[in-house]
């Protein structure tokens, strides 16, 4: 009877003393579980690493360009404009061709700017001669390419004029004419000599006869009396 109770006292003891599993075990994940936390943190991290290292490159793009950009504009004003080439001479067409005869130290073919006046003509084919009669040009006016600036004398006479006013065996250029050879056609005195060449100076291009019908005091039957001598 001992033996049996002192056996079933063992038994007993050595279930209620046994420890109970901790209830901690229970809560820690398994291997499956930390590998993909583990797999997780190092894709947040890769991300974060390359997301820092765009924006970084990003800003030394700009901060390069913004450097090329202030040293390219030192340069440019450190050097100024660069200067136009000139054109080849014989591609230019703002140049006029004048011959300049009668009283002037150096009559001959001159070329001139586009832009130039009958004085920049004289004063180029070295000045007029001091027995130059100056008050018969207009001075003024506007250069046109290839007509010929005649510096009469003080109390020259004007040429002899045929019965179609003009002088004989010649004609009168429009655009290039004196107040004197103008004053050679039938009707044109003075004061409408005057008038061609103050309109002449805002119409250098003049070449037909009709042209002048613009001009007040000539109409349509003078510019017939003056159409045969005006070339």
């Amino acid at each position: 009877m001992a033996a049996l109770t002192k056996a079933v006292y063992d038994s007993a003891l050595t279930e209620d003393d046994e420890p109970a599993e901790p209830s901690v075990a229970r809560l820690l994940p398994g291997g499956t579980t930390v590998a993909a936390l583990i797999v997780v943190v190092a894709l947040i991290a890769a991300v974060g690493v390359w997301r820092h290292a765009a924006v970084r490159e990003h800003s030394q793009v700009l901060a390069q360009s913004s450097s090329e950009g202030e040293e390219s504009e030192a340069a440019a004003v450190a050097t100024g404009p660069s200067p136009s080439a000139p054109a080849p001479a014989g591609e230019r067409t703002d140049d006029v061709v004048v011959y300049v005869s009668g009283a002037v130290a150096s009559p001959g073919v001159l070329t001139l700017p586009a832009s130039s006046r009958v004085i920049d003509a004289i004063t180029a084919a070295g000045g007029a001669t001091p027995e130059a009669d100056l008050e018969s040009i207009n001075l003024a006016r506007l250069l046109v390419d290839g007509e010929q600036i005649r510096v009469g004398v003080v109390g020259e006479s004007p040429p002899v004029a045929s019965e179609a006013g003009t002088p004989a065996g010649t004609c009168i250029r429009l655009a290039t004419a004196t107040e004197a050879e103008l004053q050679t056609l039938p009707g044109i005195g003075p004061a409408l000599a005057t008038r061609i060449i103050s309109y002449r100076a805002t119409h250098p291009r003049l070449s037909t006869v009709e042209e002048l019908d613009d001009i007040p005091g000539i109409g349509p039957s003078l510019i017939e009396k003056i159409r045969p001598g005006v070339c």
